[in-house]
């Protein structure tokens, strides 16, 4: 009896408890390389990169920090960027946008990418254009591809 009492207590140790083992978890290369589409995306103004970018989704969030309120569902993104000059297939932006001191929290199913941002003339110093604290919410899409899934963006000014 005690035999079966302690297969029942390993089973459950093993397979009751703890994480639910993930078997296509979140890497440092992907979330790098969709950092880098977003990047890519304010260096194009290109609006056709925002599904490659963004998390297809109804509960995809945003937080903007030009206009007040909260960016809710995918259908919204479009509008959203065409209001700061996007246009599809792109154009010259007249500013530069980048990111600093990256930080990134992975999980199996999801990261966090917390970054300070900058937007305006690269040659300028850093404390005379526009900048922030960014924060990335990232998790899989029913395709399995990592995208943004919660942006919030603020302003130090």
């Amino acid at each position: 009896m005690k035999y079966i009492a302690l297969i029942a207590v390993c089973f459950v140790l093993c397979f009751g408890c703890g994480v639910k083992k993930q078997n296509n978890p979140v890497t440092q290369a992907e979330v790098d390389e969709l950092v880098d589409r977003w990047l890519t995306l304010w260096s194009t103004y290109d609006l056709n990169l925002l599904d490659s970018i963004f998390w297809n989704d109804p509960q995809m969030t945003y937080f903007s920090s030009e206009k007040r309120g909260l960016v809710k569902g995918f259908d919204q993104m479009k509008p959203h960027h065409e209001g700061f000059g996007f246009v599809a297939g792109g154009k010259k932006p007249t500013k530069t946008l980048w990111l600093e001191d990256i930080n990134t929290t992975l999980q199996p199913d999801f990261a966090v990418v917390d970054a300070i941002w900058y937007f305006g003339d690269k040659s300028m110093p850093k404390d005379s254009v526009q900048n922030g604290p960014v924060t990335f919410m990232m998790q899989r899409n029913g395709k399995g591809m990592l995208r943004i899934s919660h942006t919030h963006f603020a302003n130090y000014e």
